[in-house]
């Protein structure tokens, strides 16, 4: 590990003090898991696909609360994770207690560690936190600290397709069933519209994976519930237009990757 670079809040960027102990605790997906200390269903379905863990070196850029870091501990990995939000690394401090959480504040463009020092980096949930030219520094500093023969993982959401055209049908469904909904999706929730500047689709994912030099799969998978529909026939129309093809395209708001950096 080098000595760390100085943290910046990019004036073109999202200022770090806006990812605050409230937005953690109150809107940051897997909050309520976070305060029960188990992992949140996009987690899981992320990590599922990381393989086996046991003694390999991991990095989590953007860690937030910590709980990804703290999971690949117990599975018998040396973890740590980054993030630039101080509010972040306070609550991943206390969510790892008398265990040995690494974490550090860092910014994603310049990660803090020698070239090739992991087998394994996890993108999950920061992609569309920075803009276009953040992302194309961050993935290609990921692919730096990667070993030859490396991963990086990536998750992230919404899917534009979703937003631009499964949304507004399923907001159409919705309103006939007496349920109003905001015509901008993001309008659903406090931090999103100023939090989310760099929205995915599949395409584009694969497009700044492959400039960042990485091979990659790019896929859509499904990690919601679906709980909070009562309808066990919605429920299941739901499910089937965000699994089945073509549908998914549209109706599926998971982007998942898997890149790899040559050896």
């Amino acid at each position: 590990m080098t000595g760390q670079p100085p943290v910046r809040d990019d004036p073109k960027g999202v200022p770090s003090d806006t990812y605050s102990r409230e937005y953690f605790l109150t809107e940051c997906d897997g909050h309520v898991e976070f305060q029960q200390g188990r992992l949140p269903s996009r987690l899981q379905a992320a990590l599922a696909f990381a393989g086996e863990l046991k003694c390999k070196r991991v990095l989590d850029v953007g860690c937030g609360r910590g709980e990804v870091v703290l999971y690949c501990q117990s599975q018998g990995a040396e973890a740590c994770g980054v993030d630039y939000s101080t509010d972040a690394l306070v609550l991943a401090h206390q969510g790892a207690g008398d265990r040995p959480g690494r974490f550090q504040r860092a910014d994603a463009r310049y990660l803090p560690f020698q070239t090739g020092s992991f087998d394994l980096a996890l993108m999950l949930d920061i992609v569309e936190h920075l803009y276009p030219a953040e992302l194309a520094l961050a993935l290609a500093d990921a692919r730096r600290v990667l070993k030859p023969g490396g991963v990086l993982l990536v998750h992230t959401m919404p899917n534009l397709w979703y937003y631009r055209f499964g949304y507004p049908l399923f907001r159409w469904v919705q309103r006939l069933r007496g349920k109003n909904l905001p015509l901008d999706p993001r309008a659903r929730w406090q931090f999103v519209s100023t939090v989310h500047v760099n929205e995915q689709t599949p395409l584009t994912l694969r497009r700044a994976l492959k400039e960042a030099g990485f091979a990659a799969r790019v896929w859509l998978q499904p990690t919601q519930s679906y709980a909070e529909e009562r309808s066990p026939l919605v429920r299941g129309v739901m499910r089937f237009l965000a699994t089945a093809y073509p549908f998914r395209w549209v109706f599926c708001d998971d982007i998942f990757a898997l890149a790899s950096k040559a050896k």
